[in-house]
This record gives structure tokens, sequence and C-alpha cells, in this order.
């Protein structure tokens, strides 16, 4: 007996300092990826032009093939990186294999480490092979990552029909030394057309489906009787920050704010929760109102767009999508408008102030409560540049690199800058 506890504590050892040793390999103390985040609206028009690709052109029933190009695969995992773990990646590519290489920090008592990952994906007949992983100074051997990756698929395949959907249609991915191409046979979701969302992943936890839902309701018990009438901005706020005060849940004020900010984007923008929330499909639409910031409700609009993004997702993304929009107009739309431009980012600074820490979001709050006009919200606008054609802007501008433009945007932010909750 006394034999087999003393060997049984030895095997405890040898795991426990197994798993100390392994740790210490993974673990280092300063990043291997460090680098810029970047996102352009030049990629937000060549990923929106995939989508749209996907949606309008690629019928049931038939092949296709995305091409992504590797500038825009290298800034969106290094993008994704930092959005979900606060660190950085990078990707290159040659023939038939690519390389991954992944920093994410991770806060100790004694200090700040990081995961450094790397990584080879290298081309199959189906899904690619994943390999040669190596975190920190550690290998790990390839049967343990194809037993993983075996049963993370599987998962993935139960849990989300989306999921299921994608894998039964993907063919091939080949990586090449400037894009990486995407082939897949398309057959359809398969899925209730009635009722599909296009998104049918688990964005919100309950708790915060809970709190959408409760303001949804309310802002539309609210605008029932304002179906025919303008409301400001500054008013439909102040009526939902209300009621986060009186919300049952009120005490995490920050992500009540979140949501509040999500719910009154739908009803400013009256656009369907469901085609965002896949929960939301049985919800009924937003009452339709018009609501408008400083007299205009395009404004109202650019600044809770903004607000939404940057509330569930972060500034780059949200400044990236605003100058994607404004550019987008000047050739073919109502023309490029720096009156957009404050507003993007206004609504993106308000929800950044307000989303940073529980304190900040509470100080938003009662400033709201104790009572705000649209001036508040947005500062003097009306003498700025608008409806500028392509050929217009860049006469006066040249392009979004120029000193004229950023000139601009430095009084916009400068305008910004003065309003009183940023205070």
């Amino acid at each position: 007996m006394r034999k087999l506890l003393n060997l049984t504590g030895i095997s405890a050892l040898i795991v426990v300092a197994t798993l100390a040793i392994s740790v210490f390999l993974a673990v280092d103390s300063q990043p291997r990826v460090k680098r810029d985040i970047s996102i352009t609206p030049e990629q937000i028009a060549r990923a929106k032009n995939i989508l749209d690709t996907h949606r309008y052109q690629v019928r049931p029933g038939t092949s296709a093939t995305i091409r992504i190009q590797a500038d825009d695969l290298d800034n969106a995992l290094n993008y994704l990186a930092h959005h979900i773990g606060h660190g950085h990646a990078k990707i290159s590519m040659q023939r038939k294999s690519a390389q991954i290489e992944l920093s994410l920090p991770i806060h100790t008592n004694t200090a700040k480490r990081y995961i450094n990952l790397q990584a080879t994906l290298t081309e199959s007949n189906n899904l690619p092979q994943l390999g040669s992983i190596k975190i920190g100074n550690l290998h790990i051997p390839d049967f343990l990552t194809h037993f993983f990756i075996e049963k993370l698929l599987s998962w993935a395949q139960a849990a989300s029909p989306d999921a299921r959907a994608g894998l039964d249609a993907f063919r091939k991915l080949q990586f090449y030394p400037h894009e990486a191409a995407i082939s897949y046979f398309w057959n359809g979701w398969n899925i209730d057309k009635t009722s599909y969302t296009p998104v049918s992943l688990p964005l919100f936890d309950q708790q915060t489906l809970k709190r959408l839902l409760h303001y949804h309701h309310f802002l539309n018990k609210q605008n029932l009787g304002h179906t025919s009438a303008t409301i400001p901005l500054s008013e439909l706020l102040t009526l939902i920050m209300q009621e986060t005060a009186r919300h049952p849940s009120q005490e995490n004020i920050r992500e009540e704010f979140r949501a509040a900010i999500l719910v009154a984007a739908f009803h400013v923008v009256q656009f369907p929760l469901r085609l965002v929330i896949p929960e939301a499909a049985s919800w009924p639409d937003p009452v339709h109102i018009k609501v408008t910031l400083d007299g205009r409700n395009d404004l109202a609009m650019h600044f809770m767009a903004s607000a939404a993004i940057t509330a569930y997702a972060d500034t780059t993304l949200s400044d990236a999508i605003g100058l994607y929009k404004e550019l987008e107009d000047s050739r073919s739309g109502s023309g490029f408008s720096f009156n957009d431009l404050i507003a993007d980012r206004a609504g993106t600074r308000f929800a950044e102030k307000a989303i940073a820490s529980q304190d900040s979001a509470r100080r938003m709050r009662n400033i709201i409560l104790a009572g705000i006009r649209d001036t508040d919200l947005i500062p003097h606008w009306t003498d700025l540049p608008e409806h500028l054609s392509e050929t217009t802007f860049k006469a006066r501008f040249g392009s979004t690199d120029s000193p004229q433009y950023h000139n601009m945007m430095n009084q916009i932010e400068q305008r910004i800058a003065a309003l009183k909750w940023l205070h």
C-alpha cells in the first residue's frame, strides 16, 4: 500500500512538473507580433463586394470561388486578434501553404506575459491541414492538433446550421503569394426562408437578449404615439436612459447603456433586429418613426449607427465604415459629406466614452438625464462641405491622405472634443 501511495505521489509530481515546464515553455515575456491595426475604406469595399457577389450572383446548385487579397486577409486576421483578445496577428502566404503568427497578452500576478503561436496551413483535397504548431518554445504534436480540430468541427456542425451548411459547401482553400481562393458548391441554406435569418450564431447571451428585448418593447410602446411626428435624438436617448435607471438589472450600467445604444440605433435606422440578432426573429419590427439630429434624419442615422458599431465592435471599424460610405456616396450617391462624418465621429466618441467603464457609463447617463439637446450631441456642422461628387472631392481635397483632408478632419475632431460630455 505504501509503495502504491509513493508511486501515485511520484506520478502526480511528474504530471505537475510536466505542466509547469509546458507553461514555462509556452509563455513569453514579449510579443513576437506587434503591429498597427488598419482597416481602410478600400478593404471595406472589397469585403462588401464579396458579400454582394455571394448574395446576388451565386445561386443554389452552382459552384463559385471567392478570392481574397493577401493584404486584406492579413489585416482582417490582425483586426480580429486585436478585437477579440487585444493581441496581434499576421499571415504570410506562398503557393500551397500559409504561415500564421499570433501574439495574445495574458495577465499574471507579477507582469504581463504573452502567448506566441506559430502554425502552418497546408492545402489538401478538402479542408486545409493545420500543423507545425508552436506555442512559445513548446511544439504541439500534429496528432494532438488533428484530434482537437476534428472534435471542434464536429461540435460546430452540431451546434450551428450555418456552420454545417458552410462546411458542406466548402470544396477547397488554395494559397498563392498574393491571394487566397476559397472554392465552394452552394446548395442553399435548406432552411425555412420565412423564419431564416442571415446570422444564426449565438451573438448575445440570454441576459443581454433580455435587456435588448426589454428596451425594444419599451421604445415601441413609447413610439406608438409618435408615428406621424418627428422626435429629436436627444429626446429618444433621454427616454431610453430613464428606462435604464428603472430596469431591474440596472446595477450593470455599462451593459445597460450598451444595450440601449444598440436598440436605439435599430429604431433610428428602422432596421429589423432579426437581420442581425437571430434570436429576435419573433420580435416585432421597430415602430416607424422619424428621428432627427439637429433637424436632420440622416445625421441621426449616422450618429446612432456609428455608436452601435463602436459599442459592440470598436472605433477602428466604425471609422472605416463611415469613411467608406462617404467615398461611395461621392461616386454614385448623394455625394461626400463632412456633415455625415462629423455625425459618425460624434456617435463613435459618444459610445466610446459611454462604455469605457461603469463610472463613465453612470456619468454619461447622468448628463443625459439632467437634460440635453441635440446640439449637445453634435457640434456646429452647417458650414462643412457636403454633396461633393468624386470629381469635386478630388479637386478640393485630393485624397483621404492629403493635408487638406487631414486639416478638415482635425477641425471636426476639435469641435467634437469641445462637447461637454467629453469633459
